[in-house]
């Protein structure tokens, strides 16, 4: 698997920044674009007059840091539609501690749950620090016909990663999820269904119970490589995008 593109999102807080510095991370080994996009903690309001400049401010540290192609994402909205919006051009979305605080609650009703259903590429949630690459892989395979495609985006993340597979049974699922694994990789199915929900929760019990980061990817991914890299922002109201990288 290809990722050309990949979609940080960030509330600019030094926690959630952690995603951004992974995303840069990844972009680097992968040589695909990095675009970042702000998005308030609740997915709702009015965006702050200062954010622009603080992430203009952030994606030339992280052009500066990596030497990558980096893109500011405009968005005026600061809704989850955006992101999905923007997902939509997007092989890799990475979040971190934009919504750490609500796994802990009703996984079936908040933005975790409601952006997995929406968008068709993997979901990393980056809680580490990125201070080296990922070193350890666990990926979570179940009875799902393409479930073994887990290990192929695995591998084509980092392709240095120790890879291990385990089968994603419930109680195994506990102990494993809260392994030292820097990275666990788990199928995730985007229409419903008893199966779907039965899923959902093992999920949420890797997402909680987890100490490393995440990907879910979705069972219908398509891994064909993607004709472009990059489309423009779809966003009403976008101003020009700030780019870093793309010219001489």
């Amino acid at each position: 698997m290809n990722f050309h593109s990949m979609l940080a999102i960030t509330d600019l807080s030094p926690k959630c920044n952690r995603a951004v510095l992974r995303a840069g991370m990844l972009a680097k080994q992968q040589r695909s674009l990095l675009k970042i996009m702000y998005a308030p903690s609740d997915l709702q309001g009015v965006i702050p007059s200062d954010v622009e400049q603080d992430a203009k401010r952030l994606a030339s540290e992280i052009y500066t840091r990596f030497e990558i192609l980096v893109k500011n994402v405009a968005n005026t909205t600061g809704h989850l539609h955006a992101i999905v919006e923007e997902a939509r051009w997007t092989d890799l979305l990475v979040v971190g501690e934009l919504w750490e605080r609500l796994i802990a609650g009703s996984f079936c009703a908040h933005p975790v749950e409601r952006l997995q259903r929406l968008v068709a590429c993997p979901v990393l949630f980056a809680r580490l620090e990125a201070n080296h690459p990922y070193q350890r892989m666990l990926v979570a395979i179940d009875s799902a016909p393409d479930s073994r495609k887990l290990l192929e985006v695995a591998g084509s993340l980092d392709r240095n990663a120790e890879v291990e597979s385990f089968h994603a049974r419930h109680a195994e699922y506990c102990a494993r999820s809260q392994s030292d694994s820097e990275l666990i990789v788990v199928g995730r199915r985007r229409r419903f269904g008893l199966s779907d929900f039965l899923f959902r929760s093992a999920a949420h019990r890797v997402l909680s119970r987890s100490k490393g980061d995440v990907l879910l990817v979705p069972h219908d991914l398509r891994i064909e490589p993607k004709p472009a890299i990059d489309a423009p922002s779809k966003a009403a109201g976008s101003t020009p995008p700030h780019l870093h990288g793309l010219t001489p």
